[in-house]
């Protein structure tokens, strides 16, 4: 009987089908539910089968894709050579793209282009053959690896760009990484030059065994915690550097043994430096490269502390300097005290101190001897080596200098003291006139305490700026109206309270700091009119007392004309006001001086008139405007005084084409005897008293 007829035969023939189509149910399952995009395409290139996820993975559906080339999916520039692909391999067999994988892109339905990861395989079916391409996405792999690639290239550029030095060491303190600033700090021309080299060997010889010890243990295992270590460098160049490094151990991961060390390098030398620069600008004098007072102390005080010292401190003061800064400039007074300084320092000894305290000043220990007559005999060399010409800008100075000797132990066995008395002695010698030498004794000390104390206050004031300005209105007897007003310097000593101007000034003209406060008055008045100017206010005449010692002294008129200068000041909006006896005692060049003043536009008043023994023709030869009655004139009258001083000077005055200014008025019958009597302007408590800046521009303010 034949096989297809025998009984039960349809039943086998229907159980082959349904395993068939259980097979290939189980086949399209599973390209289904495959993530990745599977592709079949048959020996022309064509698709054959296309799954869900290439679907998803090009947007097309199958239907529009089925029987179409699977060049379609390429971008142009792949798709191009693909047919060639195919028709090299049905010829010779050989393909670069079948049984591998490569990263190629593929293009969407949209347009798009995508990297993916293509794996293609060939199949020989009872149908043919078939080749099946699996196509997984690598966009986002793609993306990953492009921020993990800008990440590191940034760390790079950061690392790289760093200026700090960068390292990385084994356990054994090799370099296993070095940034460029490492490199270029030891001139590398390669940046791998340093790697392998031990970094004990690019440090100071000192400082090798300071490094290894706080790195590493004494059993060998790295320290973990390291703080700052400021280490001293070795680079090419010679030029010993100072480095700031931190530096911190690695732990090494799964890696069984000690990890390495990353350090972090800043190159502090000029910080350093700096640092020692500072500590040498605090104890030296800029000009000179002396020692200040301050250094010029401790250094006293050290050669103190040993011990048994016998030794003399010189105080030497260069008499009239202010010649040479005010006649020519600053810069040439620098030059001098340059010059002094070397002229000092190469008549010393080699134990021997030097020192600058200020403008002027020049301090020196004599070490070995405390006898009288010894320290007076180095101290007079001194003086006559200081007293050799200086030839500066083509002109030629004798300085001279008084000196102030105090001796250790007889005055003092500190620092302070040996100064302090050495101070005291100058002042005494300086009072007696220039080129002049005194020996400290407690008999001075007493004399001249009360005056060292005023004098150091009056110091102290200038230095620290506690003079003040007040502002005494004058006003038109005729009229009531402000016509000027008068400068007046105020002090409020801390300790003292307020100290009377006839206190201080005298004191300050008989030791030389007049010229100083006449300065800080010409100052601080220029100032205020500039402010008062630019506040909008209309300022009249300002009336500034000028010492006899500042107009004698050499540079004054310089000094008063730069001043304006710098503030803006004209000279017409300044009075002069000098006393009887500067202005009628003078020389022929201050008369020269009171000339060229009243032609540059300054107005000349004569003050406290009447206190001396001037004559008609003294007074006529003077540029001068204004003639001020002295106070105590003023003050005498009365009800039944004739007071014919005061007439007489008002009549006087007034033939000299002068006005006449009367101080200290103080009653309506002083005002109005004065008036009657044809004097021109008034000042005085009855109509003010001395003003504070802030009230006197009330003053000025516009009705």
């Amino acid at each position: 009987m034949p096989k297809d007829t025998l009984p039960g035969s349809g039943a086998v023939e229907d159980l082959d089908i349904e395993q068939l189509r259980t097979a290939f149910g189980l086949q399209n399952a599973i390209l289904e539910a495959a993530v990745d995009a599977i592709i079949a395409i048959n020996d022309k290139g064509l698709i054959s089968s296309f799954n869900n996820g290439a679907e998803k993975l090009f947007g097309y559906p199958a239907r529009e894709v089925i029987g179409r080339n699977v060049s379609g999916l390429m971008p142009d520039q792949f798709a191009a050579h693909h047919d060639g692909y195919m028709q090299n391999y049905h010829h010779s067999g050989h393909a670069k793209i079948i049984g591998i994988g490569r990263d190629v892109e593929g293009l969407r339905s949209n347009g798009n282009t995508f990297p993916m990861h293509l794996s293609v395989g060939r199949a020989d079916t009872p149908t043919g053959r078939i080749y099946v391409g699996i196509c997984h996405d690598l966009t986002d792999y793609k993306n990953a690896l492009l921020k993990l690639h800008t990440a590191e290239q940034r760390y790079r550029e950061i690392v790289e760009s760093q200026t700090e030095l960068i390292i990385r060491l084994d356990s054994n303190l090799c370099l296993t990484f070095t940034n460029p600033a490492m490199c270029h700090f030891y001139k590398c021309e390669q940046t791998n030059q340093l790697l392998g080299t031990s970094f004990l060997e690019l440090l100071h010889s000192d400082d090798r065994v300071l490094l290894k010890r706080q790195l590493i243990n004494q059993n060998g295992t790295p320290l973990e915690d390291v703080e700052t270590l400021c280490i001293r460098m070795m680079p090419p160049s010679g030029d010993t550097r100072w480095v700031e490094w931190r530096i911190r151990q690695l732990q090494g991961g799964k890696i069984p043994g000690p990890g390495e060390f990353q350090g972090f390098g800043v190159d502090i030398t000029e910080k350093i430096r700096a640092k020692d620069q500072m500590a040498y600008a605090a104890t030296h004098d800029p000009i000179t490269g002396l020692l200040n007072r301050e250094g010029f102390s401790d250094q006293l005080s050290e050669r103190l502390n040993v011990g048994g010292r016998q030794l003399g401190v010189v105080l030497l003061n260069l008499d009239c300097f202010d010649i040479i800064n005010e006649t020519l400039s600053h810069t040439s007074g620098d030059l001098v005290l340059k010059r002094a300084s070397e002229r000092i320092s190469t008549s010393l000894a080699r134990k021997d101190l030097c020192g600058r305290l200020n403008a002027d000043e020049f301090i020196v220990m004599l070490d070995g001897t405390n006898h009288a007559d010894d320290l007076k005999s180095m101290t007079h060399r001194l003086q006559n080596r200081l007293s050799e010409p200086f030839a500066v800008e083509q002109r030629v100075f004798n300085l001279t200098a008084c000196a102030g000797i105090s001796v250790c132990p007889e005055n003092g066995t500190t620092s302070e003291s040996l100064m302090r008395r050495a101070e005291s002695a100058l002042r005494e010698a300086r009072s007696r006139g220039r080129n002049e030498l005194e020996l400290f004794s407690e008999e001075l000390e007493q004399r001249t305490k009360s005056a060292a104390d005023l004098e150091l206050g009056i110091r102290l004031a200038l230095d620290n700026d506690l003079f003040r300005l007040a502002y005494q209105p004058k006003y038109n007897l005729s009229d009531n109206s402000l016509q000027s007003f008068e400068v007046l310097i105020r002090w409020f000593h801390p300790k003292w309270g307020p100290v009377s101007p006839s206190r201080f000034i005298p004191f300050a003209e008989a030791n030389g700091l007049i010229v100083q406060i006449g300065r800080l008055v010409l100052e601080e008045a220029c100032r205020q009119w500039r402010e008062w100017t630019d506040f909008g206010l209309k300022i009249p005449t300002m009336a500034i007392n000028i010492s006899p010692l500042q107009l004698a002294s050499l540079g004054f008129k310089d000094v008063l004309l730069n001043t304006l200068k710098t503030f803006s000041v004209p000279a017409s909006a300044i009075e002069l006001e000098i006393t009887e006896g500067a202005a009628l005692s003078h020389t022929k060049e201050q008369m020269e001086l009171i000339l060229a003043l009243h032609d540059e536009g300054f107005s000349l008043a004569i003050d406290d008139f009447g206190t001396g023994y001037s004559s008609l023709s003294q007074l006529s030869s003077l540029p001068a405007s204004t003639l001020k009655i002295d106070r105590a004139f003023v003050s005498k009258i009365t009800d039944s005084s004739s007071e014919s001083v005061i007439e007489a000077i008002i009549t006087l005055g007034h033939s000299l084409g002068m006005k006449i200014v009367a101080e200290g008025v103080e009653t309506e019958l002083q005002r109005d005897f004065l008036k009657n009597k044809g004097c021109d302007i008034a000042q005085g408590f009855w109509y003010s008293r001395p003003l504070s800046a802030e009230k006197m521009r009330s003053a000025l303010l516009p009705d």
